[in-house]
């Protein structure tokens, strides 16, 4: 009976055991759910975290692109160069200093600083540089209130006279048009072939007398092919190459006017039909116009020449030289007003002076341009 009693007591705490254990069981059980339950809201935070972080960055991207957008459709104005191949010519202007000012609202825009005037015309396909013409490859255009010339124009003419490059002049080739069996021009008896030899040697002895070698293409009245000139210069090794010849018009047409080849691509002054193929004259593009502006100016102020300009045109004797080379067109042998120039040997000097001072100045300006520093020279400094 004990025994009964006794196994009776160890059955129903078996039975309380494993009612705890079950009950435990099911709270634990309860409790990690709940605890399961409790770690998705805290994850919840986290996918809202990135939702928000996502949205933030998408509005972040949005106003970035927003900003860039608007400041995109900025910076034609205030840009230097627009996608076209045009920059804006007023800011080009301020890297050197120039003030800039309309003479006629939106038709006629002026650049200046204390040595240089620079004139543009809207829809012009020239510039006037210190009062003497230059031909342009392209119209000044204007666009939102941008008065823009091309970047070709900026390189090869304003950016080439009005920032030279260093450069050193020892050895002049002049070459006189013409000769022998191509007379050039004629009229009154007079023939082109024996004023630019005429003209050209006075030049060679006034650029001489300053200590200037000069090679001659030719001292006599013999013939002689284009290619065969450009060649004499390389062969003497010429760091410039001066052709000297004279128009031919009607008895009104007078003036003076030098010519460089046309840079690479572009309309000659007077556009022609050939290829527009880069040359090796091209490679002095910047040089050529520099050289011509020089000498231009000398017959414009010096002799009084009507201002023809400087212009550009692939003459025979100049896309293929070696070195900065021109063509002067000294005046017209046609002309009424040149005729008393070209045909006085007193007032032919003086054209013959106005060359060599061109040259002379020419060598002047590039000589005595400061170098631009290299990182080697300025490394170190403050």
């Amino acid at each position: 009976m004990i025994l009964m009693k006794k196994n009776l007591l160890t059955g129903i705490s078996l039975l309380l055991v494993a009612a705890a254990l079950c009950c435990s069981c099911t709270v634990n059980a309860a409790t990690t759910k709940t605890q399961t339950g409790t770690a998705r809201p805290v994850s919840i935070p986290k996918k809202t975290t990135a939702k928000s972080t996502k949205t933030q960055a998408s509005t972040s991207k949005s106003t970035t692109q927003a900003a860039t957008k608007s400041t995109t459709q900025a910076q034609p104005k205030a840009a230097a160069v627009s996608t076209s191949g045009y920059q804006n010519v007023v800011t080009w202007g301020k890297k050197h200093g120039m003030r800039a000012a309309w003479t006629q609202k939106n038709k006629t825009l002026r650049l200046s600083n204390d040595s240089t005037t620079i004139v543009l015309n809207i829809g012009a396909r020239h510039a006037s540089i210190n009062n003497i013409k230059i031909a342009l490859c392209q119209n000044v255009k204007m666009s939102g209130g941008n008065v823009l010339v091309s970047t070709q124009d900026i390189n090869t003419a304003l950016e080439a006279i009005t920032n030279p490059r260093k450069n050193a002049v020892r050895i002049v080739a002049i070459d006189p048009g013409h000769g022998g069996s191509q007379p050039g021009a004629k009229h009154s008896g007079k023939a082109e072939k024996d004023i630019t030899l005429l003209i050209a040697k006075e030049v060679r002895t006034l650029l001489q007398n300053k200590g200037v070698k000069v090679v001659m293409t030719r001292t006599t009245d013999r013939t002689m092919d284009l290619k065969t000139r450009p060649q004499i210069a390389a062969q003497n090794h010429a760091d410039i190459f001066v052709s000297i010849h004279l128009n031919a018009a009607s008895a009104d047409a007078n003036g003076a006017e030098v010519f460089t080849t046309t840079p690479a691509g572009a309309q000659s002054t007077t556009p022609d039909s050939g290829s527009t193929a880069a040359t090796r004259g091209n490679k002095n593009d910047a040089a050529n116009a520099l050289l011509a502006y020089h000498i231009q100016r000398q017959l414009v102020q010096k002799v009084q020449f009507s201002d023809r300009g400087v212009k550009r045109k692939r003459l025979g004797v100049l896309y293929d030289t070696a070195m900065p080379a021109v063509l002067v067109e000294a005046g017209f042998i046609s002309g009424s007003k040149d005729q008393k120039k070209l045909f006085n040997a007193t007032e032919r000097s003086k054209i013959a002076k106005a060359i060599a001072e061109g040259i002379l100045s020419y060598k002047k300006t590039v000589e005595s341009v400061k170098p631009t520093p290299t990182k080697s020279n300025t490394a170190g400094k403050p």
